[in-house]
């Protein structure tokens, strides 16, 4: 119902003229936009926020370029934001996590465009070459045929009675009780191989999830061929995608480890930081530039100006769920206008 009235609130934006005002108003404004997955199958289904459809995101880079709007890369903007000569209506494109589909469909698309493009890696699941077993798990429950699951069945200590798999909390709930029992007992190759069981258990078809390569992250060598392309850079997402709090130590142990790792794959250095799951504190702001870094960006909706922290540039997430609409109002800035109009008035 919200979505639908803040729909019809765009749509009576954009064509009184709102939309144009508004980008005009914030034209030296910096747009960041955020993508994760692109989807080989039925993920943008399954998770519409983590991906979309590779037709989408065409459609995507072919509005900004009919729209006029400046990709440029997240080096040139953030020395623009810095010394406040942005280009007019500029846009950085980053990606998450550095899923195989960003490689293999995303990145061909921008190159048609010569669109640069900043990719996040978080490098654990990408050296080990098995699944993120987190959404893996959840889609299996997700997919399963079946409408009802005795938990017996999937031969796990700890883990009884009947699931209803159509409920999004019983399964997140399931999902996150095998994880920790997994976790606690069995190294990762064992884990996959349990997740696998657990798949022909929910009737699932493993072989084309594994043949896909549905939930892997790209490997090492895409990684580093990537690299190698003008306008792609690889940036830093921590190693386990976690990023700790607790010290300046374990901080920067867990973005050394991550920076070491994307160094020797790609031969340069990387200096940019994505926050994992979009979490940070105050502490982050002062530890991040200890290590050398030069910038991070969060999942806060917004536009950028030289009055903003470089610790924590906004972004717009991207997915599927997102309407063209809505695209539209983040990019000329009304969105924001109305964020900060709701806050006023709560």
């Amino acid at each position: 119902m919200m979505k639908s009235i803040k729909i019809l609130i765009y749509f009576l934006l954009k064509y009184t003229g709102a939309f144009g005002i508004s980008r005009k108003i914030q034209h030296k404004k910096l747009r960041i936009l955020c993508y994760h997955g692109i989807a080989f199958q039925d993920e943008h289904v399954f998770k519409p926020t983590l991906f979309m459809t590779e037709e989408l995101f065409r459609h995507r880079m072919d509005l900004l370029v009919k729209s006029g709007y400046q990709v440029i890369s997240l080096a040139a903007a953030v020395k623009g934001l810095k010394k406040g000569n942005l280009p007019d209506n500029s846009v950085v494109i980053t990606f998450d996590d550095g899923w195989e589909g960003t490689f293999s469909k995303a990145l061909p698309i921008l190159q048609q465009h010569d669109f640069p493009v900043t990719i996040y890696i978080t490098s654990y699941y990408a050296e080990k070459q098995v699944p993120v077993l987190n959404v893996f798990l959840q889609y299996l429950f997700w997919k399963s045929p079946l409408k009802q699951i005795d938990l017996v069945s999937l031969q796990l200590d700890g883990l009884s009675g009947k699931m209803n798999t159509a409920d999004k909390t019983q399964r997140e709930e399931t999902v996150n009780r095998i994880l920790d029992h997994l976790e606690a007992h069995y190294p990762l190759p064992q884990r996959y191989f349990f997740c696998e069981t657990i798949g022909q258990v929910l009737q699932v078809n493993i072989e084309e999830i594994k043949q896909k390569k549905m939930f892997m992250l790209a490997g090492p060598d895409m990684i580093a061929a990537s690299a190698q392309y003008e306008g792609v850079d690889i940036e830093l997402h921590t190693h386990r995608h976690v990023l700790p709090d607790t010290s300046f130590d374990a901080c920067a142990g867990e973005v050394r480890e991550n920076q070491k790792i994307l160094e020797r794959w790609t031969g340069k250095t990387p200096v940019h930081f994505c926050y994992p799951h979009g979490w940070y504190t105050d502490d982050h702001f002062n530890w991040l530039p200890k290590l050398g870094l030069k910038s991070a960006v969060t999942v806060c909706p917004g536009l950028n100006d030289r009055h903003h922290n470089i610790m924590a540039l906004d972004r717009f997430l991207d997915g599927q769920s997102i309407s063209r609409l809505e695209f539209e109002a983040e990019l000329c800035g009304i969105a924001s206008v109305i964020r900060k109009i709701y806050i006023l008035c709560q």
